[in-house]
């Protein structure tokens, strides 16, 4: 029995295993762009200590409750309004969990701005890693 009698005999099996295959490799696609976008906290210090910029895209009140030394808090908008400026420094964008920051940092990517990142968790993961925050108690 060579292969194009199997195929003839077995057409749904076969176009489900070729379906299968194409869809593994988009998922493993999709994966490793979410991967470059997205760095562990450790690697976020490295590129803080080489001078990245850091946006913290919540809202002002979790802000002031403990952001990332050196951080800017901006909204999403003003995020967008100044990606020309983002293309000439490393920048590294925070939200709390992750995932905004993960829509934006690849929105912008998108966009062709390729020096961008977001911390995976976000701040929930920054904290987990027993990363510090700048906090001001009055």
């Amino acid at each position: 029995m060579n292969i194009y009698e199997f195929i003839n005999n077995h057409l749904i099996l076969s176009v489900g295993l070729i379906l299968s295959f194409f869809l593994l490799i988009f998922n493993e696609l999709k994966i490793k762009q979410q991967h470059i976008a997205s760095i562990e906290p450790f690697k976020a210090v490295k590129l803080i200590n080489s001078g990245a910029n850091i946006i913290d895209i919540r809202n002002p009140e979790a802000f002031k409750r403990g952001h990332i030394v050196n951080s800017k808090n901006m909204s999403q908008d003003q995020v967008n309004a100044k990606q020309g400026n983002l293309k000439s420094r490393t920048t590294i964008i925070i939200c709390d969990t992750g995932q905004s920051s993960s829509k934006l940092v690849n929105s912008l990517r998108s966009s062709g701005t390729e020096n961008i990142f977001g911390i995976s968790g976000g701040i929930l993961g920054w904290t987990e890693a027993n990363m510090p925050l700048v906090t001001k108690n009055k």
